[in-house]
């Protein structure tokens, strides 16, 4: 749900209402949206403003085996629509957990400057006496930072943390076909390319998470499927593609991480069905990931009002959980300043919630950039304090997630 950025990030087109979410669900693939050009390297959310102009209902099947897509029973036109903001605060409950174990999540942060100014993630270091466990930045096939660089790996190995990398097949520009699935991927046209930071990774011999063609629905992403005639089938096709390519090295180091994309209010019943036609399978995947967003009242990405962590949260963590079993990281989680407190936005998500309510996730990545909100850690006092004091208990790690880095 988020989009590139300058200064470092990723495009995230969200494609809203219930009208555009049955038509998705009829077809089998998810239609393009009109967005801004990109403005990479960095991330970017669009703002739906369109109405629907129809509604539909419809069933889709699908099977998590990494290769079933949904089967379409209709076609259907709709536009998205923005969603009115509610009178109340709904109640979102959650069974209770036992809290997580000692050390047991990891904390990261994505910067613009990452990984070559860690300035900000020492200091966050010192504030709270926990070493980041995963320093985060982008890189894009035919762009910014897009040849495989060891350097840039080894500051951050340096620094004791690991590093996070999501790597983006696309020069920068939405919806470019020159970067569809088949064009970019499947043809084999940059499977010297991939085979280079295959290479590279294996010589690195470090942990290193690999976050690849992320948000692969409801976007403007060239990969995402309804966009360039992209189909889940595609996506699944090409995650093993360059899986497959990889695994003719020895990159037992690199870390699968497969993140779909997260809809405003869409329950976990619609997000299921998109979820299992685009899973590559657990023998292609080492974690899942979802990005989390509080927006508030100024910003329309679906859900434009206050949602607590939990609201934004719960339901597509009810239907990431039921399609695998592997570890849940969030590599992209901020929240606004405007129609809250983000200082007890931040408390509750770190000292309440994800202790006791999301026991599958393992690791909660800030996106520490000033963009369409004021995302920063620091974007006041309360906020910066409310992290740092977070930050130190027992459950959060200093330093890597043993899960994740065997």
């Amino acid at each position: 749900m988020r989009d590139h950025r300058t200064g470092g990030g990723k495009l995230q087109a969200m494609l809203w209402g219930v009208g555009m979410l049955a038509a998705v669900l009829m077809t089998g693939a998810l239609a393009p949206a009109t967005t801004q050009a990109a403005k990479p390297p960095g991330k970017a959310r669009m703002t739906a403003t369109a109405t629907a102009t129809a509604t539909a209902t419809a069933t889709a099947t699908a099977q998590a085996t990494g290769t079933a897509t949904a089967q379409p029973t209709g076609t259907a036109t709709a536009q998205p629509t923005a969603t009115a903001q509610p009178t109340s605060t709904a109640t979102v409950t959650l069974t209770p957990t036992a809290p997580s174990q000692t050390g047991s999540i990891g904390l990261g942060a994505y910067r613009p400057e990452f990984p070559n100014n860690l300035t900000v993630a020492s200091q966050l270091e010192q504030a709270s006496g926990k070493r980041l466990a995963i320093i985060a930045w982008y890189a894009l096939w035919g762009g910014w930072k897009s040849s495989f660089s060891l350097s840039d790996l080894d500051l951050v190995a340096s620094h004791g943390s690991v590093p996070l990398v999501t790597w983006e097949p696309w020069a920068g520009t939405a919806s470019d076909p020159a970067w569809s699935l088949k064009t970019a991927i499947l043809s084999g046209a940059n499977d010297a390319y991939i085979a280079s930071w295959a290479q590279g990774l294996a010589s690195y011999g470090r942990p290193v998470y690999l976050r690849f063609a992320q948000e692969m629905h409801n976007q403007t992403y060239p990969w995402a499927v309804g966009v360039n005639g992209n189909t889940a089938a595609d996506y699944v096709a090409a995650w093993r593609h360059v899986h497959d390519i990889f695994a003719a090295y020895p990159t037992q180091n690199v870390k699968w991480v497969w993140n779909p994309n997260t809809m405003g209010d869409a329950t976990s019943d619609t997000y299921l069905p998109i979820y299992q036609s685009l899973y590559p399978g657990d023998s292609y995947v080492d974690a899942i990931g979802l990005d989390i967003y509080n927006t508030g009242p100024n910003l329309n990405w679906g859900a434009p009002y206050w949602r607590t962590f939990s609201q934004v949260l719960s339901e597509p963590y009810k239907a990431i959980t039921a399609v695998s079993s592997k570890p849940l990281l969030l590599p992209e989680v901020a929240s606004a300043e405007t129609g809250g407190s983000k200082a007890a936005w931040i408390t509750d998500a770190m000292q309440t919630q994800l202790p006791a309510a999301f026991p599958r996730v393992r690791g909660l990545v800030w996106f520490d950039v000033q963009k369409e909100e004021n995302w920063p850690i620091d974007s006041s006092s309360t906020s910066w304090d409310a992290w740092v004091s977070s930050a130190t208990l027992p459950v959060y790690t200093s330093g890597p997630i043993s899960l994740l880095t065997s």
